[in-house]
């Protein structure tokens, strides 16, 4: 079981961030903390300070300070969350997934993709590229309205035999209905969650070889 970046530097931004503002926060509390000890030594003892003026200042004082309490409080608990939420993710390692992507790799010699059509779609274009871009495959195939399952054998247009390939591979699909009209297709893969990486703002899982944000899961089984 693989894990990658759990509790590494999926909270660095926002930790920057809260740092940067408690930062600002106790400069702005000592500035204050200067200047209203500055004036009660230098006011003048025949017109000394408001004491409303001087109560006012010294409920802003302990605002300063609970804000910057609060802060520090705050940045604890999202550090909290986010660790809890990191060690959740080891639960999807194992898991029979299928999430919306056009990429995966070859799978004992084949490669797999649920294609779904909008509507009904006869010769659509089909064409497999490379991690490098360059077209391997092009052929056709017939969609219906909804699932369409296309399994592809690593033979190249060119000749080529791609089945043992360790490389990733993106589809991508093209067609028309009955009166021409340009379908809406996507595609999905499905396969067994093989690590999670939370190094980024956004958690990404790895199925087939390939790095997926955790919002592509259109299912999970076990």
């Amino acid at each position: 079981m693989s894990v990658s970046g759990v509790g590494s530097n999926s909270n660095s931004s926002s930790t920057n961030t809260a740092s940067s503002a408690t930062n600002s926060l106790t400069s702005n509390y000592s500035t204050f903390l200067t200047l209203l000890t500055t004036q009660l030594k230098t006011q003048s003892p025949l017109s000394p300070m408001d004491v409303n003026s001087f109560t006012q200042q010294l409920v802003q004082y302990s605002a300063v300070e609970q804000q910057i309490q609060t802060n520090s409080n705050l940045k604890s608990m999202m550090d909290t969350m986010t660790s809890s939420a990191a060690l959740q993710l080891v639960n999807y390692v194992g898991k029979s997934v299928t999430a919306y992507s056009d990429t995966t790799k070859m799978e004992s010699g084949k490669a797999n993709w649920t294609v779904n059509s909008s509507a009904a779609a006869t010769d659509s274009k089909v064409t497999i590229t490379d991690e490098n871009g360059g077209v391997v495959y092009q052929g056709s195939v017939n969609l219906k309205a909804g699932n369409n399952t296309f399994t592809w054998d690593g033979k190249g247009t060119n000749g080529a035999d791609y089945s043992s390939s360790t490389g990733a591979f993106t589809i991508a699909v093209n067609g028309a209905d009955s009166t021409g009209k340009a379908v809406t297709i996507t595609t999905e893969i499905t396969g067994k969650v093989q690590a999670v990486d939370t190094s980024t703002k956004q958690p990404y899982i790895k199925v087939n070889g390939h790095l997926l944000p955790l919002s592509a899961l259109t299912e999970v089984s076990v």
